[in-house]
């Protein structure tokens, strides 16, 4: 009985311990940056399986001078830039369903391609949900300050299906950083 409430009494320490260190990362937000329109079109007939199809954007815009400028601000000043949110959103109403996983990845403009760790928003187990002609991606807890302080970078979307594409779907990427200091 004294080894039952001795451990009883350390896993409370320890709990109460952990939700003590735990704190919010109160990180001030300086701005964000929004990349609200990138189009592209899934091409009808894609196979499904274990290899991605993917969608590669080289030499992709930072607009990071903009957002310096518009905030009165330098790349000094920003301690992270961190994934905010991200949507597909079909054009034409046609359902995502086909679709199994997504991983968004940024990497240096000119790369041969992006690594797993270059992801910065993803999503995951589609296949069993009715996903409709939006799916909204997770963010990841990558620091992205380093490519997107760039001028320009490679952007890579990263398909997964268990389905036949039915038709060509013409789509729209919406993306959001914030930077923080």
């Amino acid at each position: 009985m004294n080894k039952l409430r001795t451990w009883t009494i350390c896993a409370g320490a320890l709990a109460l311990s952990l939700l003590l260190g735990c704190r919010r990362d109160v990180r001030e937000r300086i701005f964000d940056m929004r990349y609200p329109n990138v189009p592209f079109t899934i091409p009808a007939g894609l196979s499904p399986g274990i290899v991605p199809r993917t969608l590669v954007l080289d030499d992709f815009p930072s607009n990071l001078r903009y957002y310096l400028d518009t905030y009165k601000t330098d790349t000094s000043a920003i301690g992270a830039i961190q994934p905010f949110s991200a949507s597909i959103i079909t054009l034409d109403g046609s359902n995502l369903d086909f679709i199994s996983e997504i991983s968004l990845r940024i990497c240096a403009q000119g790369s041969p391609s992006c690594a797993r760790s270059d992801e910065v928003f993803y999503i995951d187990r589609l296949q069993f949900e009715r996903v409709g002609n939006q799916i909204r991606l997770l963010p990841t807890l990558i620091n992205a300050k380093r490519l997107l302080s760039k001028e320009r970078f490679k952007l890579e979307l990263w398909f997964y299906l268990y389905q036949v594409t039915p038709i060509s779907i013409p789509c729209r990427l919406e993306m959001e950083f914030e930077a923080v200091r």
